[in-house]
This record gives structure tokens, C-alpha cells and sequence, in this order.
């Protein structure tokens, strides 16, 4: 009964919320003027280390996903498994990629049986604005996962005011290794401020490249396999908004998809037959009502439906083939409020109740999570010259399973507080201290022969200091930061078999360092953009350990990333450069276990024009023009150089 009831009385707010949109009376004469939409830059007083790519600068880009775009930023490491096909997950500043959150359009992504998100479903195209958080970003006004989380991933789809009343917007791409890519894009403007928009996809890439593999003294050149993928979205949302008191956004979206899993490279047997079928399905729901002047409360439901099937065939199967299927049901509500209490003092409380299951075949547990977070947020806002911020985020997690042992109960309380201090016009400070964890995974607890119930969850405390320079044409930043990570939970071997276990102690020192820098020379506009990142990310478990301090892996000590857009007229060009350092894919820091650095540069040149009111767009994109052969992860060889050709047309 205490699980439905904050169900039952959210259910019922948000229902009187629907009707209110157009059921509100009002006794006032009044009289109706046209449609004046007024759009300019929000002012930021971000409290941590935040990152943004959005509009055009973001479509200029070479790549098609959004990993590729966030190979962009700073302190991240993206883990890609090669080519289209290939998952890629996000990993910040070390923490993992089950610290970072996922938001699409402002709701929580979430996969509780893996705790990683796969990107690579995200096209740029369908996207407006990418930004990455660490610690607190300046948005008070959010559920409290996403306050409990260590750095947050937002994703906004794509919402662009146009002249008239509709818009349709067909997207067609082509590439190499049998890439297609289409999508059409409808929107249509309603009377009473609403918008409904409908979109659908196409992806389908046979994903066979050529890679160098070298043997000793041989070099050979052998093709990728089993790096095809198909998929498919299908997405319809509803957008109100009266610019003064209430907005809503209503998404239904599915995704299907089917493809390889190319595998580790083994000499001389290229053959691989690691199969994947997605299926997603989720319903959400964004309501936000000013109730009065200095009261604004937020609804946001979501149910998520998500089904894969995972099949190999091989000789170490009993019967020759290994299927593994899952089925994973979210139930996600969140009830926020934020209250200007007076001018520089501002309060926020955001409840939410999360409901998740597992019915698979991997563990006969099938096991139910049911996470209720409380976060309480305090900021004091002087003049917009210092800004304090504390707060305090409450989970309390209870878990049963239809069979054996379950992940015992948790209660935790996780503070953070930041300061941020404008020096003067152009100069920013700012200071960040928070402590996070995150609650072990589904297959972490439950994989038959793996998965072990006694897991505590991972401890992160992340130490963050700014300095920004904020200029008309020119900005820059530095960024400091330390990170202990306790509990690390990690595979580690048993008698006979492999057994998860809190067993490792991390800490990370790293600095970012960002510039951009605008100009214009008569026609012609240049944006320039350089990042550098220095992590030292080490294994401090055990200091009689010959492993003690050495870096983990798939962590380089130095990283970067560059990109140049020149802008004229009609014409757009961009070209990007993403630099690693050597890492390592083993504990042990010795060269055998060394993967070497690498230089990737991608370009794109682009034209706009119009024929009889209808606006083309056309890009010709060369990703890794240089031909650059590596390995993002071991044994996993990454494209070499490849085209593609994309027409965008709008009426």
C-alpha cells in the first residue's frame, strides 16, 4: 500500500494538470492578438563544470551520433566496441558509465539489469542541444535521480520555431560499408498553443570494414564481420506552452533494432556470430505549472517497456548455442517544486518513486527494485555576483526476488554544496564538492554463477575547482578536480569461477582546459574550439600490491579534441580532430598491455540553398580522412576512413 499510494495522489494532480490546459476559465475580457514567440539566450550561472554543443554548431558536426559528438568534450571516455554497429557507452572523469545519468527531453533514460546506457541509438539529427554536467548544473527544477547522480547527459530533441503553421522535414543519408539513413520529420502547430510533432527512422549499415591486423612480423589486412545493424524509431510528441504559466510535453517512442556483436579479433578465426534484438517502448510525460509568482511545481510519469535477446552459437555451448532473453518494466514518477522564497533565496524539494523489474532466463530470481529519492536544494543568489548552493539527497531502495537472497535494504543520505563567485564581468570561480554512489546492477546481483547479493554499492566523493573567462568573441576555462572512488565493484576470480565483489579503491586526479574563440573577417565567420584533459586515474586498493597506483584501464593520462567551423554565406566547413594518449586494457602497466595513441580528423563542408520555398541542405562528411587505424577498446578495431553524403530538405 505505500508504494501506490504516492502513485494515487500524482495520478490525480496530473490528471486535474491535463484538463487545466484548456479548462481553465478566465473572467477577464480580453481580446486576441497573433502569435508572438520571443526566443533569447537564457543567462547560465552554472555551478560546476558544464559543456554544451547545440543548433547548428552541433548539425556542422561529421559525425552522426552522439558519441561522436561527445568525443568533443572533456574528461570523458567513450568505450566503443567498433564500427556502427558497436555499442558505446559514456564514462565521466572515471567514475564509470553507471554514474553518469541519461535525460532525454528532461526524463531519466535508465537500464537497471546493465546500468549503462547504449548512445549510439541517438542521432544528431533529432537532437537541438547536448550538455554534460558535473556535479550541479544551474536547473533546480529536475528529479532527484538525476541530483544523485555524478555527471548528467541531457538530450534534447530537436524543437525549432519556423514560419506558418507546419513544417516537414525529410533527412536522407548515405555512406560507406552499406550505410542508409532516412527520416521524416512533421510538425504542426494547433490552435491553443499546441504543437504535435511526428517522426520516424530508418538506419540499416552492413558495417564491413577493412582493419590492419598485425601478427609478429606479419601484417595482413582482414575485413570486420558481423558488424551489421538494423533499427528503427518511431516517436510522436505533443508540446503546449503558454510562455507565462504552464507547459507540457507528451513523447511516445519506439525502438527496434537487430544487429552483430563483431566481437574480440583472434587470429585466424574471424568468425563471430554474437547476435543482439533490442526492443524499447516508453511513455513520458513533462508537466510544468507556475502556480503562483514565486511557486512553480513539476509532474513528470514515465513508463518504459524494454525487451533484448542475446544469442551466440558456439562449441563451449552444451547444446551449441547460447539465447539469453530479458524483459525489463519501469514505472517512473517524479513530483518537484521550486520556491523563491525571496529575491536571492531560492528552495527546491523533488520526491520520486522508481519501480523496476527483471524477467530473464539468466537467473531464476526475477527480481523487483523499488527506489523512492527525496532531494532538498538551498540556493542564495546575491546579485548574480555569489551564488551558494547545498543540498542533500535521501534513497531508500527495497528489493525482493520471487527466489533465494536479495540486495539488502538501503537508506542513504548523499550531501553536496557548491559556490560560485563572479570576480568581475568576465571572470568566473566556482567550487563543487559532492558525494555520490551508485546501487549495484540487476546482472551484478543476480547473473547465474556471477552475480553476488552481499554487494555494497560504489562510493564516489568528487572535489571540483573552476576558473571561466567569458569574453564577446573569446572564452576559456580550467577546470581541477579529485575523485575518490570506494567499493569498486569488480569481477575478480574464485576457485573455479569469476565473482563480482566490492574489491577496488580508485582515485582520480585530473584538469580540464577549454577555449573557444570567435572571428570574423568580412563574410567570413570562424568558431574555434580546443580541449585538453590530463586524468590520472589509479588503483590505490592495496599499497603492498604491485598494482598499487598504477593507472586503470582504458584511461589515457592525456586526451584532446579540436574543431574549426568557418562559416560563409551559404557554405559551411568543419573540421575536428579527437587525440588519446596510450592507455592501457590491463591493470598491469607494462607495454605488452599498452594500446597505443591515436589521432583522428574528420571534415564536412555543407551548402544551403533554396528551390521554389522549399530549403535544401546538403553535407558531404570524411570521418577519419587520414585513414588512422586503432583501437578504442582491445581487440577491437575501429573504421577506417569512410563518406557519407547527407540531403536535408524542409517545406
Amino acid at each position: 500500500m505505500t508504494t501506490k499510494l504516492p502513485y494515487c495522489l500524482l495520478a490525480a494532480w496530473l490528471v486535474g494538470c491535463c484538463l487545466d490546459v484548456n479548462a481553465q476559465n478566465d473572467t477577464t475580457i480580453h481580446r486576441e492578438i497573433d502569435r508572438i514567440d520571443i526566443v533569447a539566450p537564457v543567462e547560465r550561472n552554472n555551478t560546476s563544470a558544464v559543456q554544451l554543443l547545440r543548433g547548428e554548431r552541433l548539425a556542422l558536426l561529421p559525425t552522426i551520433d552522439v558519441a561522436g559528438a561527445l568525443r568533443l568534450f572533456n574528461g570523458l571516455t567513450i568505450k566503443d566496441y567498433g564500427g556502427i554497429g558497436g555499442l558505446k557507452t559514456v564514462s565521466v572523469r572515471s567514475l564509470g558509465a553507471s554514474h553518469t545519468a541519461v535525460e532525454y527531453d528532461g526524463v531519466p533514460v535508465s537500464n537497471t539489469q546493465a546500468g549503462q546506457i547504449d548512445i549510439s541509438r541517438f542521432d544528431v539529427n533529432s537532437i537541438s542541444e547536448l550538455k554534460l554536467s558535473v556535479g550541479q548544473d544551474d536547473n533546480m527544477l529536475k528529479p532527484a535521480k538525476l541530483f544523485a547522480s555524478g555527471a548528467v547527459l541531457s538530450i534534447n530533441s530537436f524543437q525549432e520555431n519556423f514560419d506558418g503553421n507546419h513544417r516537414l522535414k525529410i533527412t536522407l543519408r548515405t555512406g560507406s560499408f552499406g550505410y542508409f539513413f532516412a527520416n521524416c520529420n512533421y510538425t504542426q502547430k494547433l490552435p491553443n498553443r499546441l504543437t504535435i510533432k511526428a517522426e520516424g527512422e530508418y538506419m540499416r549499415s552492413d558495417g564491413m570494414y577493412n582493419f590492419t591486423l598485425t601478427n609478429y612480423k606479419t601484417i595482413t589486412t582482414e575485413k570486420r564481420r558481423n558488424t551489421d545493424i538494423r533499427s528503427g524509431k518511431l516517436e510522436l510528441a505533443l508540446h503546449y506552452n503558454d510562455t507565462v504559466r504552464k507547459s507540457l510535453d507528451l513523447k511516445i517512442y519506439g525502438y527496434l533494432s537487430e544487429r552483430g556483436l563483431p566481437g574480440s579479433i583472434i587470429l585466424y578465426n574471424p568468425r563471430a556470430e554474437e547476435r543482439l534484438k533490442d526492443e524499447n517502448f516508453f511513455v513520458q510525460y513533462n508537466y510544468k505549472y507556475l502556480i503562483f509568482s514565486n511557486l512553480t511545481t513539476k509532474i513528470i510519469a514515465k513508463y518504459n517497456y524494454s525487451f533484448s535477446r542475446y544469442s551466440d552459437i558456439n562449441v563451449m555451448y552444451s547444446d551449441g548455442k547460447l539465447v539469453q532473453k530479458s524483459t525489463q518494466n519501469e514505472l517512473f514518477l517524479s513530483w518537484i517544486n521550486l520556491w523563491q522564497i525571496c529575491e536571492p533565496l531560492t528552495f527546491s524539494v523533488a520526491i520520486d518513486e522508481n519501480i523496476n523489474t527483471l524477467i530473464s532466463n539468466i537467473t531464476d530470481r526475477q527480481p523487483t527494485r523499488n527506489t523512492i529519492q527525496a532531494a532538498a536544494n538551498l540556493r542564495y543568489n546575491y546579485k548574480k555576483l555569489f551564488t551558494a548552493t547545498i543540498g542533500e539527497v535521501f534513497t531508500h531502495l527495497r528489493e525482493h526476488t520471487e527466489n533465494g537472497s536479495h540486495f539488502q535494504d538501503l537508506d542513504r543520505w548523499s550531501p553536496f554544496a557548491s559556490v560560485v563567485v563572479k570576480i568581475n564581468k568576465k571572470i568566473t570561480a566556482t567550487l563543487m564538492l559532492k558525494n555520490t554512489y551508485r546501487v549495484p546492477t540487476f546482472n551484478e546481483l543476480y547473473y547465474t554463477t556471477l552475480g553476488t547479493t552481499g554487494l555494497q554499492p560504489e562510493d564516489a566523493r568528487e572535489m571540483d575547482f573552476g576558473l571561466s573567462y567569458s569574453g564577446k568573441k573569446w572564452g576559456a576555462s580550467v577546470n581541477c578536480y579529485h575523485n575518490n572512488v570506494k567499493n569498486k565493484i569488480v569481477a575478480i576470480p574464485t576457485l573455479y569461477i569469476w565473482k563480482m565483489a566490492n574489491y577496488g579503491k580508485v582515485t582520480i586526479t585530473g584538469v580540464d582546459l577549454a577555449t573557444d574563440k570567435k572571428v570574423a573577417i568580412s563574410d567570413v565567420l570562424i568558431d574555434l574550439s580546443a580541449r585538453y584533459s590530463y586524468q590520472k586515474a589509479q588503483d590505490v586498493t592495496d599499497n603492498k600490491s604491485k598494482l598499487y597506483k598504477s593507472q586503470i584501464p582504458y584511461t589515457p593520462l592525456h586526451s584532446g579534441s579540436g574543431s574549426v567551423a568557418i562559416k560563409y554565406n551559404d557554405w559551411a566547413a568543419n573540421v575536428t580532430a579527437i587525440l588519446s594518449g596510450k592507455r592501457y586494457f590491463l591493470e598491469y602497466n607494462i607495454p605488452d598491455n599498452e594500446i597505443e595513441n591515436y589521432a583522428e580528423f574528420s571534415a564536412s563542408i555543407s551548402r544551403n540553398f533554396n528551390i521554389k520555398d522549399v530549403d535544401f541542405s546538403l553535407k558531404f562528411s570524411c570521418i577519419n580522412f587520414t585513414n588512422c587505424q586503432y583501437d578504442v577498446i582491445k581487440y577491437y578495431p575501429m573504421p577506417g576512413r569512410q563518406f557519407q553524403l547527407n540531403l536535408s530538405l524542409t517545406l
